[in-house]
């Protein structure tokens, strides 16, 4: 009777000691939130949250812009959302720290970049475009070319501008052409003395 209770008392010893490793196993393999291993997608903003928070900073909604470039990036081991956008002819760029938010940067330019007719989305903003500012500028200068001149899209007071100047026989011509209507707003020229 003795062999029996020291039997049954080992047998219910060891069961008791395999439960309890059994139960510790799970808990010691499953991998936790402090190893590192779950984080990342899980504890990030959305795509959609990401947009709206540079669409709030620029003052715009989703119905009056046009996105180019929504992507999620890692830059120096941080994931950030590259957004890019265009409201008219102003480029809007963020850089958005996908797990706080945060505007990491922001930069906003008038682009000549004209969007077709079916995502204008009702804008009356349109402009003539680089190519016919040139030809406008040129024909006021006999005899230069393409060659001669430099143009960029500008703001002027708020008003759309493509600023520029043509140098043609020693002389410099500076000109504002009204980026809408072709007018041109400012001409001036003066000789080009080489020192």
């Amino acid at each position: 009777m003795l062999a029996i209770s020291v039997t049954g008392c080992t047998s219910t010893e060891n069961a008791t000691t395999d439960t309890a490793d059994e139960a510790a196993s799970p808990a010691t393999s499953a991998p936790s939130p402090a190893d590192g291993n779950t984080t990342g997608i899980g504890n990030i903003i959305t795509m959609e949250e990401a947009k709206e928070i540079a669409l709030t900073d620029a003052g715009l909604t989703e119905a009056n812009v046009t996105f180019v470039k929504t992507e999620l990036d890692t830059d120096n081991g941080r994931q950030e959302y590259e957004i890019e956008f265009y409201s008219g002819n102003k480029e809007y760029d963020y850089e958005i720290d996908a797990s706080t938010g945060e505007i990491l940067s922001f930069d906003s330019d008038v682009e000549n970049y004209s969007i077709s007719s079916n995502m204008q989305l009702g804008q009356t903003n349109t402009y003539i475009g680089e190519e016919k500012a040139r030809s406008i500028a040129l024909a006021r200068v006999p005899g230069a070319t393409e060659s001669n001149i430099r143009l960029h899209l500008d703001t002027e007071d708020g008003v759309a501008v493509y600023e520029g100047s043509i140098v043609y026989n020693n002389v410099e011509y500076e000109f504002e052409i009204d980026a809408a209507t072709g007018k041109i707003v400012k001409w001036s020229s003066e000789p080009v003395f080489d020192d």
